[in-house]
């Protein structure tokens, strides 16, 4: 073998031996978005089915609940400031508003790729994976002890009015501070007293998602804090609580 030929050999064994070239970051500028907060500002989420778009809010923020529009249409996850969305169809375009101590938040959900075959191709199309806020220098994220905020229902036991106490529940695994002290309904909300709200890890209410069946598909239900009551817009046979990693179930018996 000649000299020449014995070199290229060489070469080629390392090359087949260094592998292939690490792959460069994707530019993070197209899926990745910072907000300016505006008071009453109304900000697009641009979504895609299979891909998961995070909405990040300050740290600081306390959120007291949270109303999707279309919510079977989405799979809707909060965790603390952070929720995750993801859309179940292509045609479930729909609104969520977030409601925290101090500021609103409007926006408006978008399934802009829903029969992409590459994550280049539904970058293509807008998908955003992340969204994040700025905010102005002089923003407040705690109200003062003595202005009150606004009351959406009673949730106080009223005279006079019907209300269904037969509810379940496994607690067998779940945390103390995870049990509702009671549980009501008046068939339109259902009503959950979580007891001592300091008590909460991280201060926070769970999630509540809801099933039609024992055994059927979970899905998120639009929510209300009111007077320290967690309030679930609508009566369901399922109700599942869900904060971090510690789960709850409730059932409600028929009347």
């Amino acid at each position: 073998m000649s000299r020449t030929v014995r070199m290229a050999v060489i070469i080629l064994a390392m090359v087949l031996a260094a592998g292939p070239a690490a792959a460069a970051p994707a530019p993070a500028a197209s899926r990745i978005d910072v907000y300016d907060y505006v008071e009453d500002g109304i900000y697009p989420v641009r979504t895609a089915l299979g891909i998961t778009t995070q909405l990040e809010l300050d740290p600081a923020e306390e959120v007291l609940d949270f109303s999707a529009g279309f919510s079977s249409g989405w799979d809707l996850i909060r965790r603390d400031n952070v929720f995750y969305l993801r859309p179940r169809a292509a045609d479930v375009d729909t609104n969520l508003l977030v409601r925290t101590r101090t500021h609103s938040y409007i926006f408006e959900l978008r399934v802009v790729a829903s029969d992409w075959t590459t994550l280049e191709q539904a970058g293509r199309a807008g998908v955003q994976y992340r969204i994040a806020f700025r905010y102005p220098g002089d923003a407040a994220f705690t109200r003062p002890v003595d202005e009150p905020l606004d009351r959406g229902q009673r949730v106080t036991l009223q005279r006079g009015r019907s209300y269904h106490f037969g509810y379940d529940i496994a607690a067998r695994r779940a945390p103390p501070w995870l049990v509702p002290m009671n549980v009501y309904d008046d068939g339109r909300f259902t009503y959950l007293r979580m007891g001592t709200h300091a008590a909460l890890p991280t201060g926070t209410f769970p999630s509540v998602f809801a099933r039609r069946r024992r055994d059927g598909e979970e899905f998120v239900v639009n929510t209300t804090v009111e007077e320290g009551v967690l309030v679930v817009h609508g009566t369901y046979p399922y109700l599942v609580l869900r904060h971090g990693r510690d789960v709850l179930g409730l059932r409600r018996n028929a009347p």
